[in-house]
């Protein structure tokens, strides 16, 4: 079942958890698709109200308010499509429109019986409202919809867009019970409690670390580790591998290849200081958790393989592709490109299964974790939790890297 779900921007968090039940529910929600540059915002919207079975309205005061999510509903209402009441948060006002209507209460969080409501109604839907019942909504709402948020007004312009991740527990690693691919590095599955972080929404592009190149990076030996500086002049490197390859280059949104750990160290090192904000690597449990939501899905998407939500060897492509493309596999935060197309360096040391503490500490020359699987392996290594090793000096045409950003530097 295809569902709209409309909501207001800052409500994000908790329509996360609903998508992620929404899904596990076998629905496939409409939610946070990114509008790319050039693309009429309305006419996206109404394109993806047409196509969806059912209408949620995600109710709280601030999407009451919201004259885009009040646009969103109207046309729900004048296609006649079936409406499903959320409430997020108690005490909201509701629309006349939706006073006679029995609504899901979410407002004290996902129980079970939030959940039973939520399903059964879905479930038997036969609900349409009248377009007369609703108040007429402006044909051109101000401000801007959830879906479509514009980057950071101070975000420079070879600056990563980035997501908020907001602070809370997470299930990391792997229940062989629930997976039957789980592998014994990957356990066992455990509550990790993170504060908030901002994660890129894609991996470093091309565009995003020419920057890097052209501004000098490779020779200004304060961006670089020890190590990293020591490799870094015995190979001669002055570029990544592979970076006058338009395969791998030729277009500024695929994700940037040919990186060793030092070299994506060395980028986000040179990155917080042209922007004032703590960009670096993410932690493996910071990744895990932008990737899987809190709740320990297997696949960005949900716990069962889906054809076509990703770059892998399944898909034949045999190469990268620009980030983005693969919109409704973003994670429950709106997280892209977290399943194939490039492995992706993290901070942290390689240390076997979670029986050790994590070591985030970048000096040295210790090999590093790698998340998220590629273009050129199948789509077991997509899951969420598996992990890849290499030593830090390493790279090849799998590999890439994305920023994390503390929140008291946040762009947005």
């Amino acid at each position: 079942m295809r569902l709209f779900i409309s909501y207001a921007h800052v409500d994000r968090p908790l329509v996360a958890q609903l998508v992620s039940i929404l899904r596990a529910g076998g629905c496939d929600p409409w939610f946070d698709h990114r509008l790319l540059p050039g693309q009429d915002w309305q006419a996206e919207l109404l394109r993806a109200i047409r196509a969806c079975d059912g209408f949620v309205y995600a109710l709280t005061p601030e999407s009451v308010a919201s004259e885009w999510c009040r646009w969103e509903f109207a046309e729900a209402v004048k296609l006649g499509k079936p409406v499903v009441p959320v409430l997020l948060q108690a005490g909201t006002q509701l629309p006349d429109a939706l006073i006679r209507l029995q609504y899901a209460d979410f407002s004290d969080g996902a129980t079970p019986e939030a959940v039973a409501a939520l399903m059964g109604g879905l479930t038997r839907i036969a609900v349409r409202l009248k377009p007369g019942d609703v108040p007429p909504a402006p044909s051109q709402p101000r401000g801007v919809p959830a879906q479509a948020q514009p980057p950071a007004p101070d975000r420079l312009p070879f600056e990563p867009e980035t997501v908020l991740i907001p602070a809370g527990p997470f299930l990391m690693g792997s229940d062989p019970a629930k997976d039957p691919n789980a592998i014994e590095n990957e356990q066992p599955q455990h509550t990790v409690t993170l504060p908030d972080y901002r994660i890129g929404r894609y991996p470093v592009t091309v565009g995003e670390y020419r920057a890097f190149v052209e501004a000098g990076g490779y020779r200004e030996r304060r961006w670089w580790t020890d190590a990293g500086w020591r490799v870094r002049g015995k190979e001669s490197w002055t570029a990544p591998r592979y970076w006058d390859d338009k395969k791998w280059t030729g277009d500024d949104r695929l994700p940037v290849v040919g990186v060793s750990w030092y070299e994506a160290y060395a980028y986000c090192r040179w990155l917080a200081a042209q922007t004032g904000r703590t960009y670096r690597l993410p932690t493996e449990a910071e990744w895990e958790k932008a990737a899987r939501g809190p709740d320990g899905q297997i696949y960005p998407w949900g716990d069962a393989w889906r054809d076509g939500l990703c770059n892998t060897w399944e898909a034949k492509i045999k190469r990268t592709t620009p980030v983005g493309q693969y919109y409704p596999a973003d994670s429950p935060y709106g997280v892209a490109d977290m399943a194939g197309n490039v492995w992706e360096w993290c901070m942290t040391k390689w240390r076997g299964g979670y029986q050790k503490a994590p070591d985030d500490d970048p000096d040295g020359d210790f090999a590093r974790v790698l998340r998220g699987g590629s273009w050129g392996y199948d789509f077991h290594r997509a899951r969420c939790a598996v992990r890849n090793i290499y030593n830090p000096h390493y790279w090849n045409y799998h590999f890439g890297f994305r920023c994390v950003c503390a929140v008291p530097s946040d762009p947005a």
